[in-house]
């Protein structure tokens, strides 16, 4: 017995889709390089939800050192 899964790629998802963090917290929504406030804690660097506060992102400083570089 063998399953066959269906996979409809006319409607394929927009690209900005996966650069989007969403706030666990209150639910807003921004690309990574959007509205959030970032914030430096020690070695990291905190991406701030500007609705209620909540981190949504923490990476260490040399990380994301080379995620802005890109």
């Amino acid at each position: 017995m063998s399953t066959q899964t269906q996979h409809d790629d006319s409607h394929p998802p927009p690209a900005q889709r996966k650069t989007v963090l969403f706030c666990p917290d209150c639910g807003h929504e921004s690309p990574i390089t959007g509205d959030w406030e970032t914030m430096t804690a020690g070695d990291e660097r905190l991406l701030v939800c500007t609705d209620c506060g909540s981190v949504v992102d923490r990476r260490s400083r040399r990380r994301s050192d080379l995620v802005e570089a890109v």
